[in-house]
């Protein structure tokens, strides 16, 4: 059985992102964590592509963003068929 690949996957700006962690609530499929990067001196905890739910690509983080900090782009892994 082939995993699906997405077509796009969110990238995460931190200089804007607000660890507000919106986009981890609305994605379906729950592929997005948070966890402490140690970006800032606050030990936010910001979002990122888990290791365990494939993303899909749908976008719904990125749509959800309340400051424009996730961008969709292009999957280097992805082939169309």
């Amino acid at each position: 059985m082939s995993e699906k690949i997405a077509k796009q996957l969110p990238v995460f700006d931190y200089k804007i992102c607000m660890a507000c962690k919106d986009c981890v609530a609305v994605c379906p499929l729950s592929c997005l964590v948070a966890d402490k990067t140690g970006l800032d001196k606050y030990k936010k905890a910001y979002p990122r592509l888990g290791d365990y739910n494939p993303c899909n690509g749908c976008s719904i983080c990125a749509k959800d963003c309340p400051v424009g900090a996730i961008t969709m782009v292009p999957n280097v892994a992805y082939k169309a068929a």
